[in-house]
């Protein structure tokens, strides 16, 4: 039995009310908008890699955060040289002549000017001459990369040559709308790791 629709029901409608296509355009907005910050760190490492392929400095250069890479790159080497004092401890004056010499060496050598020198100096000793074809796409396949925080995106990169180091660490943060390396942290001696045995000693 075919039930006819009674005289004055209105039928239904055959398009979306402007209600429902205003919140279909703020779901595809924002779903767009999500899926563009996600790649954008990814675009931002693709342009890192390309960039140093390509040996392009200046391109390079934009994506650096220099005060901050400044300050990371001093404290790797202070830390490096023991020469961070402890919280409540006042440096010597040796300590203290040597941790404002490496500051100034830093200051003077990390710099737009200076950064072709310095990739120049550490790819060379990130890839071994045995393997002088690899890319910065094979690095990239063994990276690990994460969001650590909503501004902040880590990638961490294990280096031919030195498996028995720690990874090239890099730290981007978004400042100014655009992702920004902040810190690079490279490969250092892994702490040996203790194994404590469970057998008596004149076992």
């Amino acid at each position: 039995m075919i039930s006819l629709p009674q005289f004055g029901q209105p039928a239904r409608a055959a398009s979306l009310t402007p209600r429902q296509t205003a919140r279909g355009i703020c779901v595809a907005s924002a779903a767009a908008a999500l899926g563009v910050y996600l790649a954008s760190p990814f675009v931002t490492l693709w342009s890192v890699g390309s960039a140093l392929h390509a040996h392009d400095m200046t391109a390079l250069g934009q994506v650096i955060n220099w005060g901050a890479l400044d300050a990371s790159i001093k404290h790797q080497t202070l830390n490096g040289l023991h020469l961070i004092p402890a919280s409540d401890d006042l440096p010597e004056f040796g300590e203290s002549f040597a941790a404002t010499a490496v500051s100034n060496a830093v200051d003077t050598t990390v710099t737009q000017n200076n950064l072709g020198m310095l990739v120049d100096q550490a790819i060379p000793a990130a890839v071994p001459v045995s393997q002088p074809n690899i890319s910065f796409a094979s690095l990239a396949a063994h990276a690990s990369i994460r969001f650590a925080r909503l501004d902040q995106f880590v990638a961490e990169v294990p280096l031919p040559g030195h498996e028995r180091e720690t990874p090239l660490r890099i730290e981007m943060r978004i400042q100014g709308w655009r992702w920004k390396i902040t810190n690079v942290e490279f490969p250092t001696a892994r702490a040996p790791v203790l194994q404590a045995s469970a057998a008596p000693s004149n076992a």
